[in-house]
């Protein structure tokens, strides 16, 4: 994993999915993510729907906002947001959604080009150098301890 960004995450203190959705979104628009997840459906489901409450914030900060410039921005961020793709069907060719959720033996198969990964599971070391292997340099590898 050299030439990555390794963030280790121990205990949280809130869910995972909350914790998935408030990052993605805080590293904004950097390309196609992927979510290394032991039951990746069940996980898609809980960080989509942390998602819909951060677009549903954004809209409550928004209109809250005197600012037009804060009101631009935050009018921009939940465009970003709304038109963000999450799927937990394993990728056949290369990653199809924005933010795809799958296990590490179906990234295996076709590794992920992506510029953010997160590992929610513990899994072998070696699987792990092969899905970064693809990763370009200076991206984020999040693994959940």
């Amino acid at each position: 994993m050299q030439g990555l960004c390794v963030e280790r995450v121990q205990a949280l203190d809130q869910p995972l999915s909350r914790h998935l959705a408030r990052h993605i979104c805080s590293h904004g628009q950097q390309g196609e993510v992927a979510i290394v997840a032991d039951k990746p459906d069940a996980l898609l489901a809980a960080t989509r729907k942390q998602w819909l409450k951060l677009i549903r914030q954004a809209e409550n900060d928004r209109s809250s906002t005197l600012n037009p410039v804060r009101a631009d921005m935050l009018t921009q961020q939940i465009l970003w947001m709304q038109g963000l793709s999450f799927t937990s069907k394993p990728p056949d060719d290369q990653l199809e959604a924005d933010i795809t959720f799958a296990t590490a033996d179906d990234f295996m198969r076709i590794p992920p080009v992506c510029r953010h990964i997160y590992i929610t599971y513990d899994f072998e070391r070696e699987k792990l150098h092969m899905l970064t292997a693809w990763m370009p340099r200076n991206s984020l590898v999040v693994i959940y301890e």
